[in-house]
């Protein structure tokens, strides 16, 4: 059963069909060119200013200015072999899901995205030229901050649904799957930040009845299983979810998009609904593993894309692993760049390990979680990172976690919870 949604998620922009004027008017006159619908884009990472600068009358020719020195961001980084054709999109799913194949990246795009050069310009990803230094701002042609922090007064309460209480309507319900839905909280935090720039999809609005999607897995529902509101006539009904609630003692947001992303989202391709995955092998779990990072990935870039079929894959997010050898090079890199310079969050794939809200202790375990990476300071000693955590005390009652919770921690202990026992990389 499909959750009834009243919702303003997507206007059904051609993303990519307005963003190489846009970069022209916003780059005054440098030629900039944007990637075009084609999910591989006619740009080529090597080429120069000169052919859209050149003089048509017969000039001097100046000596070439040298490209600013920049390290790409490892996104090819692999512990299997590289694929003969095309590119990596990512490693193999940490959780099975053939029913949720994850489309391969241009290779070309994803030349282009580890070298800093797919930047936001008015919300739009635009290509750089390819002597344009990544980290100067394109509006301002000023460096990308050594400190910032994004605003966080919404985000640090989008929080998951409890796995047993009420819903907004008061129905009582017992679902564990909502324990496991880290990395949709962490997305949804994430795309929130793409709402403000353009206005989809709906994180804030969205709302509805959902139901897990067991019948769109093609698996029968689960014995145990969640126990969900039932109509008079004793058909299931699901639980109501909304932008906003305070069933828990606290103003909590998204919690209906969440419940959408989660167990609804279906881009291109998807035989199952939801980017958390509610059965392996033909056999349904309860409760969900969640989402690897590959689904992270494939949600981040349909919805961020307001669902643009023709160029959605190749839209934004892409992801490095763990197995980087300059790992932590690639996430500074990585955070200035989505959070200093554009504006949106980073989702790394981590183990709680070592993060200070999942301390108990002797009892301290490795828990494989998601969290959104809101701001970096360089400049501390050490530096820092700063992120939001979707998991609140209902999920997570050790004694450093909070409602509406907002973390900083060293630079080098977020790398280290990313390649720890249970980690896998992170998503930019």
């Amino acid at each position: 059963m499909n959750g009834i949604r009243r919702s303003r998620r997507f206007g059904q922009r051609a993303l990519w069909r307005g963003v190489s004027l846009l970069a022209v008017a916003v780059l005054a006159g440098c030629g900039a060119q944007a990637v075009a619908g084609d999910p591989t884009p006619s740009v080529d990472p090597t080429a120069t200013a000169a052919a859209a600068t050149a003089s048509p009358t017969a000039s001097p020719t100046p000596s070439p200015t040298p490209a600013p020195t920049f390290q790409p961001v490892d996104v090819w980084a692999t512990p299997t072999p590289v694929p003969s054709k095309g590119a990596l999109p990512t490693d193999q799913n940490e959780v099975p899901a053939p029913r949720r194949p994850i489309p391969a990246q241009s290779a070309e795009w994803l030349a282009i995205k580890a070298a800093g050069r797919l930047a936001l310009v008015d919300g739009q990803p635009t290509v750089l030229l390819p002597d344009a230094d990544p980290l100067i701002m394109p509006r301002t042609g000023q460096p990308v901050p050594a400190a910032r922090i994004l605003d966080t007064d919404y985000a640090r309460w989008i929080i998951e649904p409890m796995g047993r209480g009420r819903d907004v309507m008061d129905h009582f319900y017992e679902d564990a799957n909502f324990w496991n839905f880290c990395e949709v909280g962490a997305s949804t935090v994430a795309l929130y930040y793409w709402q403000q720039l353009n206005g989809y999809p709906d994180v804030t609005g969205t709302e509805g009845y959902f139901v897990d999607p067991y019948d769109a897995e093609g698996v029968a529902w689960p014995s145990p299983g969640p126990t969900l509101p039932m109509t008079e006539e004793g058909e299931m009904l699901g639980m109501y979810w909304s932008g906003a609630d305070k069933i828990n003692g606290y103003t909590a947001y998204a919690r209906g998009y969440q419940a959408y992303l989660g167990m609804e989202m279906q881009p291109p391709g998807w035989k199952s609904t939801g980017m958390a995955v509610f059965a392996i092998n033909g056999k349904a779990i309860y409760r969900t593993f969640g989402a690897s990072r590959a689904n992270v990935q494939v949600a981040l870039n349909w919805e961020a894309s307001g669902h643009e079929r023709h160029n959605w894959v190749n839209f934004w997010y892409t992801g490095v692993m763990r197995f980087s050898p300059n790992f932590a090079y690639d996430l500074k890199t990585a955070v200035m760049l989505d959070v200093g310079r554009d504006g949106v969050p980073v989702i790394p794939i981590l183990d709680t390990y070592v993060l200070p809200n999942w301390q108990d202790g002797s009892r301290t375990r490795h828990v494989i979680h998601a969290v959104a990476i809101v701001g970096y300071d360089n400049t501390a000693s050490p530096p820092t990172y700063t992120y939001i955590d979707t998991c609140a005390r209902g999920c997570n009652s050790r004694p450093g976690n909070q409602n509406g919770g907002l973390y900083t921690v060293p630079q080098d202990l977020m790398v280290q919870a990313i390649q720890d026992t249970v980690g896998s990389g992170f998503v930019w």
